[in-house]
Order: C-alpha cells, then sequence, then structure tokens
C-alpha cells in the first residue's frame, strides 16, 4: 500500500505513543490488575479505531479493533466473565490489532486469522449476564443533613441501565444541593459512567465516597475528580462540610 503523510505520521505515532500505552495496559492484565489495565487499554484503542475508520485502505482495521474494544468493554462490565481464558483471549486480540495494521499497510492481510480470533470472542460473549444483571439494581436514595445520598446497589457500573438510575436520582434533585455517592457496594465504576456523572457537576454539588481502588484510579486518570469530591466515608464526608 502506498504511503502518504497521514500514514506515516500515524504509524509514528503507533510506535511511539499507541504501542507503549497498549503494552503498559496488557501488562496489568497479565498481573492481574484487570480494572486498571483494562482503563489504561481503552484509549489507544478507541483512537486506533477511530483514526484507521478515515485512513483509506485501513478500514479493516477499524472494524477488527471495534470488536476487540467491545469485547474490553464486556469483559470490564462483568457481561462477560473475566477468566484467564478471557483475559488471554483479550490480549490476544488486542495484540493483533497491530499485526492487523502492519499487514494492511504491507498489503498481506491475514484475514483467516483474524476469523478465527473474532469467533472465539464471538462463543466467549455468548454466554454473557443475565438479564436482571443487564436491568441492573438501581440505586436508594436518602437525604441526611440537607444532602442526598445515592446509594449505588449494581457491583459493576458500566452499562447505560446500571448508571441511568444515578443520573435520574440526581436529576430529581434541586439544582445546586449537595448530592453524595455512596459507592460501598460497587466494585468497578466505568469511565462512561464516571463522565455521566461529572457532567452534572456544573449544575449540582457532587460528591462520591467509598470508593474502591479500581474505581478511583478510573475516576483520577479521565480528571473526573475536577467536579466530583472523594471522600473516604460518609462521616468523613459530613464532619467536613
Amino acid at each position: 500500500m502506498s504511503e502518504d503523510p497521514m500514514i506515516e505520521e500515524f504509524f509514528s505515532e503507533v510506535n511511539d505513543k499507541y504501542y507503549p500505552q497498549v503494552m503498559e495496559g496488557l501488562e496489568m492484565l497479565e498481573s492481574a490488575n484487570l480494572g486498571e489495565g483494562i482503563e489504561i487499554l481503552a484509549r489507544p484503542l478507541h483512537t486506533i479505531k477511530g483514526v484507521t475508520g478515515f485512513m483509506a485502505g485501513f478500514e479493516e482495521a477499524s472494524h477488527f479493533t471495534h470488536k476487540i474494544e467491545d469485547f474490553l468493554k464486556k469483559v470490564q462490565s462483568g457481561e462477560v466473565e473475566s477468566s484467564t481464558y478471557n483475559v488471554t483471549l483479550l490480549s490476544r486480540g488486542v495484540n493483533m490489532i497491530f499485526q492487523v495494521l502492519e499487514q494492511l499497510r504491507d498489503d498481506t492481510l491475514d484475514e483467516e486469522e483474524q476469523e478465527e480470533v473474532l469467533a472465539l470472542i464471538t462463543e466467549a460473549s455468548s454466554s454473557g449476564i443475565t438479564e436482571a444483571e443487564v436491568l441492573g439494581a438501581g440505586v436508594e436514595v436518602e437525604t441526611r443533613n440537607d444532602v442526598t445520598i445515592i446509594h449505588v446497589k449494581d457491583p459493576r457500573v458500566h452499562l447505560d441501565a446500571h448508571f441511568k438510575p444515578i443520573i435520574s436520582a440526581i436529576l430529581g434533585i434541586e439544582p445546586g444541593d449537595s448530592i453524595l455517592l455512596d459507592l460501598s457496594e460497587v466494585l468497578t465504576f466505568g469511565s462512561g459512567a464516571w463522565g455521566a456523572v461529572a457532567s452534572m457537576g456544573t449544575t449540582f454539588k457532587i460528591a462520591a465516597c467509598n470508593l474502591t481502588p479500581e474505581a478511583k484510579v478510573t475516576l483520577y486518570s479521565w480528571g473526573f475528580d475536577q467536579t466530583i469530591a472523594v471522600y473516604p466515608d460518609e462521616d468523613t464526608y459530613f464532619t467536613t462540610q
């Protein structure tokens, strides 16, 4: 495939920026630090998917990356079990993205291996979570000292059905009021969910407490702590108000 300046610049960024980020994320997966590893992987994969979608001749890379990104999100949300097999399959798919890029660049695309990996991913995705888990457990709301406390009941908050009850509860509160998210029952809180909550931070005074290390890493790595204050627990929050 003949190269133009856009392709040269893209591969330069792949080698200098995206590939090192992905290697860091894969190392996290291998060390069983699943939550942080997935968050690190999410950004470069999303960028590669988007850029290759606009590069003539690289649309296949965008399509393949989209499939791997979708599988990554399913593992992150718990829709697909984070078993050793599935995490290894995810790592294989992520590594293959760079293989596909190089093959397209050299006009040597091996579609058979792609299809094999995608078939394994489809099979792994078929044994997902139950309908009740997809619908989510919702939230419980109470008021204490003029602060609305939203107790989040889902252990993994990633899907729309998991964080929309949080947004609905926030929208039922008067603008400018104080809100405390209690995440004591939450194991992981995805960047999309944090983003949805953070977008309300200009209208409401939002804080969160009882975050797991995984949920905290996601919040800080995406900069959402600029609009969401973090406290270790409810008592600390109320003693500082």
